[in-house]
């Protein structure tokens, strides 16, 4: 049974869709109530069986329980004020998913050997009843608590579960071995045994509490795709644009340099549509994406906005003249020759670039400077790319 648990449990965040894993981070790190309460009950009970006690090893891992507790609210208050900023990426994600594990996996240790202390400890104290009942109560909240909080990361479900149950287990069946008489060996034997059953039983539950989580995680951002997406060319429309611009700017606040917003309007579109029909225009914007999703790098950001308008933003520049090299690289590739439906068309494409955070940071102001420069560039009667500068006035020609 052991190995078919760790069989189901041994799924990798690498393995996870990036936007999925980003999903079930975040909803790890929104149980910051059970986190707070679960420390100072921990805490609570420690003290309660330190001053019963007097054991000092008792009172070290309390006071380290105390620590670790104030630890993880903490990293999960950071984690709260990043998410509010901007929607993490995969590989922040992952940082913070390991971040919350150490937190996760050094509390159950320090549960656990509570747990194991308290329990071997008071063998030698008169009192049969005051830890164990505390221990059962805080070992069965705890993994009642783990299941229902963790399943969606169901690594880290299994580790906290067994780093807490085991040396509680232990410890009973310790308590057993020093206890006088059949009856109260066989108490503490079966507490033993309880624990531990009702421990596996729960993590019995994280397979399915998981699968059920993914598949409503994965439908989410499948139907937040679709919603992104322009139904005709496949491209982001205007809602992920937005959001991709979020995330563009968040990502210059902490690392700096640049992004660039490149406005395109088609030249002479209307007069294919015009001749050639509704057909060939829709066959040309697909194939116009196409070129444009193959000329930028990977993790740039193509979108249409509609029509023949398109925008496209250029991520991680340091430089303007980066910017300038893309859009003479789009101006080649969107005005070569297409081969459509059994005809030869030709295209032109006029450029205005807003660099962010020189000429603003929003969408709508981003776009209204490239827009600016691109009208500027369609005066001149011909295609090519102009720059918007703070004052809008027009810049050096691209093309």
């Amino acid at each position: 049974m052991l190995t078919k648990y760790l069989q189901r449990f041994s799924r990798r965040s690498d393995e996870l869709p990036d936007a999925a894993l980003i999903e079930l981070v975040d909803v790890v790190y929104r149980a910051l109530p059970p986190i707070a309460i679960m420390g100072v009950t921990m805490v609570g009970i420690g003290a309660l069986l330190t001053i019963r006690t007097g054991d000092g090893l008792l009172l070290l891992v309390t006071l380290a329980g105390a620590i670790v507790s104030a630890a993880r609210i903490a990293l999960m208050l950071l984690y709260r004020r990043r998410r509010a900023a901007a929607r993490p990426t995969a590989s922040e994600a992952r940082q913070w998913d390991q971040r919350y594990a150490v937190g996760s996996f050094a509390f159950a240790a320090l549960l656990g050997a509570l747990d194991a202390r308290a329990l071997t400890v008071e063998a030698a104290v008169s009192d049969l009843i005051l830890s164990p009942m505390l221990v059962t109560t805080l070992i069965l909240a705890y993994g009642a608590g783990v299941v229902t909080r963790l399943s969606a990361r169901p690594q880290l479900c299994w580790g906290s579960v067994a780093l807490a149950t085991i040396p509680t287990v232990a410890g009973f069946g310790m308590r057993a071995i020093a206890a006088d008489g059949w009856y109260a060996q066989t108490v503490f034997a079966t507490q033993a045994v309880v624990v531990g059953v009702f421990a596996l039983a729960g993590l019995g539950l994280v397979e399915d509490f998981y699968d059920t989580v993914r598949q409503q995680i994965i439908a989410k951002l499948d139907l937040a795709a679709l919603a992104g997406r322009d139904h005709l060319t496949g491209l982001a429309n205007r809602i992920l644009l937005q959001e991709k611009l979020e995330e563009a700017g968040a990502r210059i606040e902490q690392t700096g340099g640049l992004f660039a917003l490149h406005y395109l309007d088609l030249d002479r579109f209307k007069e294919v549509n015009d001749s050639f029909g509704h057909i060939t225009g829709d066959a040309l914007l697909r194939a116009v994406a196409e070129r444009l999703t193959q000329t930028v790098r990977q993790g740039d950001t193509v979108a249409r906005l509609g029509g023949d308008e398109f925008v496209v933003i250029q991520l991680g520049i340091q430089l303007s003249d980066e910017a300038e090299l893309l859009a003479r690289r789009i101006v080649q590739a969107v005005g070569a020759p297409y081969e459509l439906l059994g005809g030869k068309i030709q295209i032109g494409v006029s450029i205005g670039v807003a660099l962010a955070p020189r000429d603003g940071a929003g969408l709508e102001q981003l776009v209204s400077c490239a827009d600016a420069a691109l009208y500027r560039m369609k005066r001149k009667g011909r295609g090519g790319g102009f720059w918007a500068e703070e004052d809008a006035p027009l810049a050096r020609n691209v093309a």
